[in-house]
């Protein structure tokens, strides 16, 4: 009976400090966790004055800039804002949209960016357990089964089990700093809740770009930039000279899963959900991903998503609009917000206020 008593006595403290919301409001703003609950809070604190909202999902590389696209007359009445955050991935995208739209009728438009429309299997991210970090904070009880098990490996699914009914256990080396630097702690917070949505908005972007970048794909040779370091070089080697994968069919799968997720979870709203090819690069590697399937192209030919022309940030694809093998710098992602910005107005059609 005592043992009994003291298990329910942790799990109603476990459920009060770490499942009610109140720790994370306090954690670490750099983590991965804390940045993804700062962000959301920005965008539940943005004031909502119009049905005409458009929201973009994301991680680094989307660079989707809404000052600059709430600045611009191509916006045309839509207001845009963003939720990316770096590292995150589709399984984080769809959590973080129904914390920040509970009821699935904010948005005009929900905007998910990809890397390509192909199901390019480089990457296993069905057995991601850097997720568990970041979405800690959002997954409610009735999310646990569901959330452990699309984690295909065994051990990822313990660890997803374990850190999704247990947030303490998650919690435990934030709470640890707390303890050691609590005073800190809370002036970061403090900082961060009261400056951080207009530092990111206002955010500078970097202009340096990498001039003078050009691959030899026949014999896969690089002349980098003539600045670049060595650190700069071995990631653009890594970047564009990765080898294609195989087709094993697991990104499909991840991709009808999650992507089908935030689809079903705005049918039957007015939202519409938009999918963009991201630019590619600085340079483009030949097309090696022809003949694959996609997911992506499935949502949108049965009329559940639509998909923006994939050609259509050609001229951003350029070594001086890119930082890196991966992310714009601010001239690129000035050029591709403005271009979204009008491509999102054009398939929307007029605001809602011009229609009446």
């Amino acid at each position: 009976m005592r043992i009994f008593c003291a298990l329910l006595a942790f799990l109603v403290i476990e459920a009060f400090i770490f499942r009610s919301g109140v720790y994370s409001r306090i954690l670490e703003p750099s983590s991965t966790a804390g940045q993804l609950v700062t962000t959301l809070a920005y965008e539940q604190r943005r004031g909502v004055h119009d049905p005409n909202q458009v929201v973009a999902v994301g991680d680094s590389r989307m660079a989707l800039r809404a000052r600059i696209a709430n600045e611009s007359s191509v916006a045309g009445g839509y207001t845009f804002a963003t939720i990316s955050v770096p590292g995150t991935s589709p399984r984080c995208w769809f959590y973080m949209l129904r914390e920040v739209d509970p009821g699935a009728r904010r948005y005009a438009a929900v905007i998910i960016p990809v890397n390509e429309y192909e199901d390019d299997d480089w990457e296993d991210l069905a057995n991601r357990t850097v997720d568990v970090n970041y979405l800690v904070p959002l997954l409610r009880l009735g999310d646990v089964v569901e959330f452990s098990t699309s984690f295909p490996n065994w051990r990822n699914r313990w660890e997803a089990f374990r850190g999704s009914l247990l947030k303490g256990w998650s919690y435990r080396r934030d709470f640890q700093e707390l303890l050691a630097h609590s005073e800190q702690r809370m002036n970061d917070v403090k900082w961060v809740r009261e400056n951080g949505a207009s530092a990111v908005y206002n955010w500078v972007w970097p202009d340096r770009g990498v001039q003078g970048l050009s691959v030899d794909w026949a014999t896969k040779t690089i002349h980098y930039p003539a600045d670049s370091t060595a650190r700069e070089q071995e990631v653009l080697r890594n970047v564009l000279l990765r080898p294609t994968a195989p087709e094993t069919g697991k990104r499909a799968a991840y991709r009808r899963k999650w992507f089908g997720k935030i689809i079903r979870y705005y049918r039957g709203s007015r939202t519409k959900v938009i999918f963009l090819r991201l630019p590619r690069g600085p340079v483009i590697r030949p097309d090696m991903l022809a003949g694959r399937t996609s997911a992506i192209r499935e949502f949108t030919q049965r009329r559940e998503a639509i998909l923006v022309n994939e050609h259509l940030f050609d001229d951003v694809e350029r070594p001086e609009l890119f930082s890196d093998p991966l992310h714009m710098n601010g001239p690129g992602s000035e050029k591709f917000t403005l271009l979204l910005a009008a491509e999102v107005r054009k398939l929307l059609g007029p605001p809602t206020a011009l229609r009446q």
